[in-house]
């Protein structure tokens, strides 16, 4: 368990970049959401492309609008995400392996540090909340870290699986 956490600025914004993974909704394997390469979109409105493996599902999407981000479903095709269990009453969720890392990182921290304040060099200044300022108390409170971190591990077991 690591002792100290410092949160990176990471933004769900930032989040969207990266794969997400959700259920697909043709055969409820794990399909992916990944932004298109060479659109003329870019950052969260950039064209996406939602593709399951398992039974050659494609979908594209381009929009001008994304889903809520307090949700446990994808915010462009608004479909159940894969990484999502039951913890402690509520639903525990991330969006891919990196938004999983970063809970992990963050509940198993004995001491937590906050973002750079916006006034000083490489501070958040002009960048939305981060992700882990967001973060419900629930999660963040240390009486349901040996819980979720019971949950990000189950969660984590399902991203070797095809």
């Amino acid at each position: 368990m690591s002792e100290r956490f410092r949160d990176p600025g990471t933004s769900w914004y930032d989040l969207l970049a990266d794969e997400i993974l959700m259920r697909c909704p043709r055969c409820d394997g794990r399909a992916s959401v990944l932004p298109l390469p060479g659109g003329t979109e870019s950052g969260i409105f950039a064209p996406r492309r939602l593709l399951c493996p398992a039974c050659g599902y494609v979908r594209g999407w381009e929009g001008d609008r994304v889903g809520r981000y307090d949700e446990p479903t994808d915010p462009y095709f608004r479909l159940p995400l894969w990484l999502r269990s039951p913890c402690c009453g509520q639903t525990l969720w991330a969006y891919g392996r990196r938004h999983l890392d970063l809970l992990e990182e963050h509940v198993a921290a004995r001491r937590r540090e906050r973002p750079l304040p916006a006034d000083t060099p490489g501070g958040n200044r002009g960048r939305p909340r981060t992700l882990v300022q967001s973060l419900p108390g629930w999660i963040t409170s240390a009486k349901h870290r040996e819980e979720i971190l019971r949950a990000v591990a189950r969660l984590r077991a399902t991203l070797d699986v095809p």
